[in-house]
Formats: C-alpha cells, sequence, structure tokens
C-alpha cells in the first residue's frame, strides 16, 4: 500500500447530499448513474464521497457524494444534487486500495501516521474514491492537508 502526495482534481462534477447511515454508503450510487442518465451526460471519472458523522450517533451522518460527468449540467433545483465546475481537494495523501484494510478507519490511522512521520497535519475531511478494476471497487482515501500546497 503505497501513500503518495497529490491533489484530487476533476472538472463538471455532479454532487449529492443526503443524511443515511453509514452502512448504506453504496446505496445512493444507483441514484448518482439515474441521474447521469437522464441528463444526457456521461461519468467520465470515478465516482468519490465524504462522510461527516453526528455527534451524537457516529453510525449516521451527511454523506456528499461527487460524480465526474463530460461537461456542465443542470440539476434542476435543491433535490440533494448539485453541480461544481472544478472540484479540487487540494493538496492531500493519497492511501492506494484502502479496502485492503480492516475499515476505513484504519486505513486513516495509516495515513495519520504517515503525515506525523513527514511533519504534515491532515484536514478534517477525507474523501474515499471508488476506482472499478475489471468489476471490483478498490478504493482510494485521500486526506486533504492543512496549508498544504496551493493549487
Amino acid at each position: 500500500m503505497a501513500i503518495e502526495r497529490r491533489p484530487l482534481v476533476f472538472d463538471h462534477v455532479l454532487t449529492y447530499r443526503t443524511e443515511q447511515r453509514k452502512t448504506d454508503w453504496q446505496e445512493p450510487l444507483g441514484l448518482l448513474e439515474s441521474f447521469v442518465l437522464d441528463k444526457g451526460v456521461y461519468k467520465n471519472g470515478p465516482a468519490f464521497f465524504t462522510f461527516v458523522p453526528e455527534p451524537e450517533d457516529e453510525s449516521t451522518g451527511t454523506f456528499t457524494y461527487y460524480q465526474p460527468v463530460n461537461g456542465p449540467l443542470d440539476t434542476g433545483g435543491d433535490n440533494g444534487f448539485g453541480y461544481e465546475a472544478r472540484f479540487h481537494s487540494g493538496d492531500a495523501l493519497v492511501m492506494r486500495q484502502a479496502e485492503q484494510e480492516a475499515d476505513f478507519d484504519a486505513a486513516y490511522v495509516k495515513v495519520q501516521d504517515a503525515a506525523v512521520q513527514e511533519g504534515l497535519v491532515l484536514g478534517e475531511t477525507y474523501y474515499c474514491v471508488l476506482l472499478d478494476v475489471y468489476g471490483d471497487i478498490m478504493i482510494d482515501l485521500v486526506v486533504p492537508l492543512e496549508g498544504g500546497r496551493a493549487e
């Protein structure tokens, strides 16, 4: 498992924000796919998401999903969907194949350890990037740095 230092950058990104249980993290992926098809655009990058747990109950929280697409689109109002012309995580540490760990928390601890060794400070948010590799899902963990290199 390699840890690299680089940003996560995409143009034309569909977003979807929802409150749900942490264990249901895969459910909105079908919604994203349907929305993209309905709007006449196509995916041109991997889906990824962030999760912010509820302070009282860490098994639920706010997920924000991101899906790069081939061009601008109108999401049609406040239905949980949004659009960003450009997504840039900022300078980040990236762990390839984070799913090889017991869970995302274990992977995050390894990234924290790498940051400490390099004298870097991690931000609060991290992104799980879902890579479809020959029908299997591989996950990269992207953790932005506080005060990292500019875009």
